[in-house]
């Protein structure tokens, strides 16, 4: 008896340190159970059972009382079994996860049959080759929309290394659905035409450049070229509108190196458009040329002979003036490119070429980063730049005199870029058309980044036709910042006829009017750099400059 206790208590303290709250929940249901027939015996005794009605002493019968126990004991009984019921796992139990599909496998008591779940799988394998060829149908009109936008962002340079990425992360969307080189637009199954041209001729091997005896010495073939010649040129410009022709000519569609291949564009090889009908090529980005005072674009692209799967485009630009074209240029300049030495200003970017000449802003975009695709670009460029620089009239003596003293009253890009102070954090300088600083009244404006110890900002200036209208735009922006709510502060400053600190948002401007002349400081983070860098800022500015060249276009493309 002793053997079977001590085995008992073994296995109850076994139990209890492997669930002590279990455990003591199911002794305590043992203990109301065993104990609750002596409990009733012992009330009954009492005749604690006997209540009163009344007058008169009721006591109620046997069956009432056994009832009444055994109701009591069910309650501990059916815990108890509960708890015993939840240790072991029951095969038939089926627990709902709404992160899972159920498979047919998993409703299987729902089947009469072994053949009646075969059935039932085999329509779920039928089911799921439909989802997998919905899903490769899916994937792709995808790879055919990438394909449309593969060729919309060649008019983006900047927008094609993100795309190329975004082909990368799609591969393993496309090999999990079985779809291989959605991408690939070339023929493997063919030779290229060039190679089987030179496969189908006898082959002649001559060692160290020496003639065999017998046969006479082999002459260094001439460098081949391509292209239109010079009367279809002349044929395809003349069906140009009059305002685009000058900028058609510009087009290189003569005397091409060899390799290279003109595409035809419908029945012919180039296409021009005006400001209006722009968005006919580039839709999307016209609106951006037409606040720069676009005049015209000429177009036409190349490809490798016998690959029509890559090429490099050619887009020329003609905007109303040099001040136009620079902040066009510069607008649309990525932070990481290589500079390169065509026109005023040039540089690359993933295979592309731009640069910008006077008035012309020429994109040269390609699809392949590769020396090759470089090397043709470089000399398109070059040749487009020097067309650029020969469209520049030819004036007489009196008449450069007059351009020089008008060039006097109006003021260069270069000579306002000059006045942002040169210091060791300077970086970026550009010029925005409009809606500067996101102020609607705010436009053709010069500007730059700063950056000194640990802090940042854009310094800005903008000259007026006169101290009025100046006057008048330093107005607009007290006007406009005090109606955002912000903190202004008027600071006294020698260097500058007005000056103000403003706060807004954790960020802190300091504009100054000198003259004729709008500048300051947009964008820092303290208060306190910001105002020394704008003083001296404002020092460098003469007390009146001269006015930006005239434009026919006012802020947002409308015309006058």
């Amino acid at each position: 008896m002793t053997d079977l206790s001590s085995l008992w208590f073994s296995q109850l303290k076994e139990r209890y340190n492997q669930d002590p709250l279990v455990t003591l929940a199911v002794a305590a249901c043992m203990v109301a159970f065993a104990s609750t027939p002596v409990a009733f015996a012992i009330l009954g005794k009492m005749e604690w059972f006997a209540p009163r009605r009344g007058r008169t002493m009721l006591k109620p019968t046997f069956v009432s009382i056994v009832t009444a126990m055994l109701l009591v004991m069910g309650i501990p009984a059916v815990f108890t079994a509960m708890v015993i019921k939840s240790s072991y796992y029951d095969v038939n139990r089926y627990e709902f996860d709404p992160n899972r599909t159920w498979s047919v496998l998993d409703q299987g008591r729902g089947f009469a049959n072994l053949k009646t779940a075969d059935l039932a799988v085999t329509e779920e394998m039928k089911r799921l080759a439909a989802e997998r060829k919905n899903i490769s149908d899916s994937m792709k009109k995808l790879d055919e929309s990438l394909l449309a936008l593969r060729v919309a962002a060649l008019t983006a340079p900047q927008t094609i290394a993100s795309l190329k990425e975004v082909l990368e992360r799609v591969g393993p969307m496309r090999q999990a659905v079985g779809i291989d080189a959605p991408q690939q637009l070339e023929d493997l199954k063919n030779l290229p035409a060039a190679i089987s041209a030179v496969a189908s001729q006898p082959t002649f091997v001559i060692a160290n450049n020496v003639p065999q005896q017998g046969l006479p010495p082999v002459a260094a073939p001439a460098a081949a070229v391509s292209g239109l010649t010079a009367a279809q040129r002349d044929a395809e410009i003349a069906t140009v509108p009059e305002p685009q022709k000058g900028i058609a000519q510009m087009l290189p569609l003569t005397d091409l190196p060899s390799g290279w291949t003109i595409a035809k564009l419908g029945d012919k090889h180039l296409e021009s458009f005006n400001a209006e009908n722009l968005f006919e090529k580039i839709d999307g980005r016209a609106e951006s040329f037409i606040q720069y005072d676009v005049k015209g674009m000429a177009y036409t692209y190349f490809h490798p002979t016998g690959d029509e799967s890559n090429e490099l485009q050619l887009y020329i630009f003609e905007m109303s003036n040099d001040l136009k074209a620079l902040g066009k240029f510069g607008s649309e300049k990525p932070d990481d490119t290589k500079s390169v030495d065509i026109g005023s200003e040039g540089y690359t970017a993933s295979g592309s070429l731009l640069f910008r000449s006077g008035k012309y802003y020429t994109q040269i975009v390609s699809t392949k980063d590769d020396p090759k695709f470089n090397e043709f670009a470089l000399s398109i460029a070059k040749r487009v730049a020097a067309s650029q620089n020969a469209a520049k009239p030819v004036v007489s003596v009196a008449a450069a005199a007059a351009a020089s003293a008008a060039a006097l009253t109006e003021s260069s890009p270069d000579a306002i870029f000059a006045l942002l102070p040169k210091t060791q954090g300077k970086s970026s300088q550009k010029y925005v058309a409009q809606d500067v600083f996101g102020y609607a009244f705010l436009s053709d404006v010069f500007m730059a980044d700063y950056s000194e110890a640990g802090q940042t900002w854009q310094a800005f200036l903008r000259p007026y036709a006169d101290v009025k209208e100046a006057k008048a735009m330093f107005e607009k922006y007290l006007e406009t910042v005090k109606a955002d709510g912000a903190k202004m502060t008027m600071e006294k400053f020698q260097g500058a006829d007005s000056m103000v600190v403003s706060s807004n948002i954790g960020l802190v401007d300091v504009v100054f009017l000198k003259g004729n002349t709008l500048g300051g400081v947009n964008g820092a983070t303290n208060a306190k750099p910001a105002l020394e860098f704008a003083k001296t800022f404002a020092s460098g500015v003469p007390a009146k400059m001269a006015p930006l060249p005239p434009s026919d276009k006012k802020p947002g493309g409308n015309p006058e």
